[in-house]
């Protein structure tokens, strides 16, 4: 579990998009969970299997209502390398930063 939020600052390794990542602490039992904080509607999308819509240069994740998060897989070998299964990564860009 995290002790407090954490944010960093980057751009995206394919997009070159800047982008800021506020990593928050999260309820047991919740998973991992991007949160796109500049898209419209509903931006919650879990880090779930199910939810890969693409894997060409990275992992990318979308949730039903089309919300997509770009370039996954390093902060999630990163989260379970930590032993962090519950957490909330709101990102404020297509893609998370490098």
């Amino acid at each position: 579990t995290l002790a407090r939020t954490v944010r960093r600052t980057g751009v995206g390794l394919h997009s070159g998009a800047s982008a800021t990542l506020t990593l928050r602490p999260a309820e047991a039992g919740t998973g991992v969970r991007f949160v796109r904080m500049d898209a419209p509607g509903d931006a919650t999308i879990p880090a779930h299997a199910l939810n890969v819509v693409s894997t060409r240069l990275g992992t990318n994740l979308a949730n039903a209502a089309g919300a997509r998060i770009a370039t996954v897989e390093h902060f999630l070998a990163a989260c379970w390398g930590a032993g962090l299964d519950n957490a909330v990564a709101e990102v404020d860009g297509p893609e998370l930063p490098i």
